[in-house]
């Protein structure tokens, strides 16, 4: 698994090999408790799918292994990709979210979930079109939970709830799903607070103050990452 330049710049260096592949995770049922939980920060989600909470401890187990830092991987489509970093860095850990863009040489950093968090990465409304890309239900919904931790935005729809509570239904939430949809809504706000976002020459810009889609990157770079939220048809993840 390599992503070009996300590890330059940690002290002591760390070894490219630390970066593990973990995409198949997004066909294992008791991955998407473990995250909705531990990144998506809603305390019901285990009770909501029909696994055992064990195999849910043990999964997490795995998420945090500081030899080992998954990467989920997702395609949104014209050559654009999302990663979730799990950077288990002694005495730094935290998930990072990671955007490939065709005409970048390097992934780009756009939201950070740690102590200090960086972000949001995408608007409500960049969240649902991505998410409604081509591909089956389960495809929509894996893209619309994974990407869901990343959100900020003071204006969710009326709908919002329902939206993800329908995700979590394709995914194997049998229970309390309009309840855990909620949770997950809430924790958004909790990491960035009411975001509001504005427009530069027809770009979405995020007004919050620690975001990396703020007015202070040029244009250019705006508009690539924007680029990457617009649901063009996704090929395979």
């Amino acid at each position: 698994m390599t992503l070009p330049g996300y590890l330059d710049g940690y002290q002591p260096p760390v070894d490219a090999s630390v970066l593990v592949d973990a995409t198949a995770w997004l066909d294992d049922p008791v991955f998407w408790p473990a995250l909705l939980w531990s990144v998506g920060g809603s305390p019901t989600a285990v009770e909501g799918f029909d696994v055992d909470p064990a195999d849910v401890d043990a999964m997490l187990s795995e998420m945090d292994r500081p030899d080992r830092w998954p990467v989920v991987s997702l395609h949104l489509g014209d050559g654009h990709l999302a990663h979730l970093v799990w950077r288990n860095f002694p005495d730094e850990s935290g998930q990072d979210y990671l955007v490939t863009l065709p005409d970048v040489d390097e992934p780009v950093l756009v939201a950070a979930l740690e102590g200090n968090f960086r972000g949001p990465a995408l608007s409500w409304r960049e969240l649902a079109t991505v998410a409604a890309g081509a591909g089956s239900a389960p495809d929509a919904a894996r893209r619309l939970l994974v990407l869901l931790p990343a959100i900020g935005d003071a204006h969710l729809p009326a709908q919002a709830t329902e939206v993800v509570a329908g995700a979590l239904a394709a995914l194997g939430c049998h229970r309390r799903q309009a309840e855990i949809a909620d949770e997950l809504l809430a924790a958004s706000e909790r990491f960035w607070g009411a975001i509001e976002w504005g427009d530069r020459d027809g770009v979405p810009v995020c007004l919050g103050s620690h975001s990396d889609r703020g007015f202070g990157r040029p244009l250019a770079e705006l508009r690539s990452i924007a680029r990457a939220f617009q649901g063009r048809p996704a090929g395979p993840r």
